[in-house]
């Protein structure tokens, strides 16, 4: 009797198809919050930055989810290609959440800093106010999502990645 070794089985990615949906949720939604941050900016400046910012994060999400589907669909070439099944390199979930929890920890000087020297400022003085309370109060969630968000980004980035051998 033959006993064959059980090895892992691999189904095709679905492919950039399957970014249809979020697109025509959150692109609208994206393209709305750019407009009307745009437009904010003209009577209060601090809110249409937020706008334009949680816009261009939407869409850099969007545009990050394309290239892993097209990634992916890399990685199920090479394997049709070749007949073996990738082995991905291990650690990229800890290098990501180092360098967004140092992208973090900068964020938080900078913004320190900002409100410490800008405060009484005529121009900027309200928006330094602002950064100081965001580095004072939500530190540690300034430094701890991007760290997670970065560290999770990193490590799909890496599970895409086409084998060298």
């Amino acid at each position: 009797m033959n006993h064959y070794s059980v090895s892992q089985r691999l189904s095709p990615p679905s492919g950039p198809a399957a970014m249809i949906l979020p697109t025509l949720i959150l692109g609208p939604l994206a393209l709305l919050l750019v407009a009307g941050g745009l437009e904010a900016i003209s009577s209060k400046q601090l809110l249409g930055v937020v706008y334009c910012s949680g816009g261009v994060l939407i869409l850099g999400f969007l545009c990050f989810c394309l290239a892993l589907h097209v990634r992916a669909q890399q990685v199920w070439a090479w394997h049709l290609r070749t007949g073996r099944v990738p082995v991905f390199r291990s650690g990229g979930f800890w290098k990501g959440v180092l360098l967004g929890g140092a992208a973090g920890s900068l964020a938080v000087l900078g913004c320190g800093w900002f409100g410490w020297t800008h405060s009484e400022h005529p121009v900027y003085g309200e928006l330094a106010v602002v950064a100081f309370y965001l580095a004072y109060l939500y530190g540690p969630l300034v430094i701890g999502v991007p760290a997670i968000v970065l560290g999770w980004a990193k490590r799909a980035w890496d599970r895409t990645a086409v084998p060298l051998r």
